[in-house]
């Protein structure tokens, strides 16, 4: 209890009731701490450390005598979720229509996300390695989650996602979908998940999120790609889903469209390195194809694009920029790789492309095509920098995750005992001013109890001497008038 005693001495406590209760939070703050228990992590010691740290921490302050906001104990579960399930998440982010579908379709060597000339993911999908099958795995918004998202629907009048809802007929799927629990089934091809992915189906508006396992893919284990809806969605709730994922993901890859760099793709530029390190950040120019010569254009904007991305508020360095900014052109990869399964009109889509780089008979220079298309290169970069040392990388990014919490909630509870300092402060001050105003009341009551004292024997001896007076002057009085 010395401890007790210095904080009742240093704070000025004296009423025993108040001491009671602070010994009594105290009593139960350490049977907590001393009764807790928690799953061990596996992977990795040190993060099982961290976990253990964290996940007692959030114990301990979930008792009652704490009153904690509740975003830092989402952060909690935030963190301890990453530990308990260590996977690294490669995220793709950009504005609508910015080719990110082209491309993890290049990175998966699949055709899976849904790609069209209109807006297609509107759904937070995840492709992951599967052991055993492949499979399709959704999960659902609640009615909270919904009623919140409809509110940013209106709020940013946002016309088209309602029109396209009522022309979709969405609204007749709404029951079966809103508060479902999660589905797993297995899947035989892309149009079983471009169902609940693509814009241009009812279904997808109730979709939180699709997890997508491959069994023939080319993704390590332990690795995630992430394709996001557009950060310029003008639902700010589907947009703020992709903000939080940026900040979640271990490696991001911000996918601009490299035909132009105009204040809409800078603002999503600066919007992810606002949200994460730098050193996880790539941008892609995509669709390099589109350019009206592409290897001298893209020279040419490069230049201009290195200038921007190497200020402070981006990489801050022009090397890490230099080697984080990459042109590609996804669609002809994906023509190449598929060349034995395309349809005519593909073939045609080939040849032009292809005429643009100065290749013609582009059907004997398959290889120079897909050399061109810059992919090979990404992929080569992504392996060597992320994908070989993942793990390494991983933990890494956990330890800095726990480090910034761990300051957070530190400057928190330090916020809150300040606080409570000046709360008892002044509250002691308030005390003394109180006790100060009744002494003073007091000697005044006495004074003026004094006073009225002096003031009714004065007015006793006034009183008196009238009398003796008046008699006096009443024997006079018939003394002159010779009254017997």
């Amino acid at each position: 209890m010395t401890d007790l005693n210095q904080i009742f001495s240093k704070y000025k406590i004296t009423e025993t009731e108040a001491q009671q209760q602070i010994a009594k939070d105290l009593m139960k703050f350490q049977n907590v701490a001393l009764g807790l228990s928690c799953d061990q992590i596996t992977f990795n010691p040190q993060i099982n450390q961290y976990y253990q740290n964290i996940y007692k921490l959030k114990t301990i302050l979930q008792a009652e005598c704490f009153r904690l906001p509740k975003s830092i104990f989402d952060k909690f579960d935030e963190f301890i979720a990453i530990c308990k399930n260590p996977e690294f998440h490669i995220a793709l982010v950009g504005a609508i229509k910015a080719g990110k579908s082209t491309l993890i379709n290049s990175l998966l060597g699949q055709n899976l996300a849904s790609t069209s000339v209109i807006p297609e993911t509107a759904v937070l999908t995840k492709f992951r390695k599967s052991a055993t099958t492949n499979y399709i795995r959704l999960t659902f918004y609640t009615q909270q989650e919904w009623d919140e998202l409809l509110k940013s629907v209106q709020e940013a009048k946002a016309e088209i996602f309602i029109d396209t809802y009522i022309q979709l007929g969405a609204d007749i799927e709404k029951a079966n979908w809103i508060d479902h629990k999660p589905i797993t089934y297995n899947f035989t091809s892309a149009s079983d998940i471009t169902k609940w992915t693509s814009s241009r189906t009812a279904t997808h508006y109730f979709v939180k999120e699709v997890e997508v396992g491959l069994i023939n893919t080319n993704i390590p284990e332990g690795i995630v790609y992430v394709d996001t809806p557009g950060l310029d969605d003008p639902v700010t709730y589907r947009s703020n889903i992709t903000k939080k994922y940026i900040a979640r993901a271990n490696a991001v890859l911000v996918c601009v469209r490299s035909d132009s760099l105009t204040g809409g793709e800078l603002g999503t530029i600066y919007g992810v390195f606002s949200h994460t390190n730098p050193e996880k950040v790539y941008v892609i120019g995509t669709q390099l194809d589109t350019l009206n010569r592409p290897n001298v254009d893209w020279a040419m904007q490069r230049e201009s694009w290195l200038d921007i991305i190497s200020r402070n508020d981006c990489y801050g360095s022009r090397s890490l920029a230099d080697n984080h900014l990459i042109a590609v052109a996804a669609y002809i990869y994906n023509l190449v790789i598929h060349y034995d399964t395309l349809h005519e009109d593909d073939l045609w889509d080939l040849e032009t492309i292809a005429r643009k780089f100065r290749i013609k008979e582009f059907e004997h220079h398959l290889d120079q095509l897909k050399d061109i298309s810059n992919v090979p290169i990404l992929l080569h970069r992504l392996n060597d920098e992320i994908l070989i040392k993942h793990r390494q990388l991983l933990v890494s990014d956990i330890e800095n995750r726990y480090i910034h919490l761990k300051n957070n909630v530190i400057a928190l509870l330090s916020d809150i005992k300040n606080s409570q300092a000046q709360i008892l402060e002044a509250s002691n001050q308030q005390i003394d001013d109180i006790k100060q105003k009744l002494q003073q009341s007091h000697s005044e009551l006495v004074r003026y109890n004094q006073e009225q004292q002096n003031l009714e024997q004065a007015m006793s001896q006034i009183i008196q001497l009238t009398h003796q007076r008046a008699q006096e002057l009443s024997q006079t009085i018939r003394q002159l008038g010779g009254a017997k």
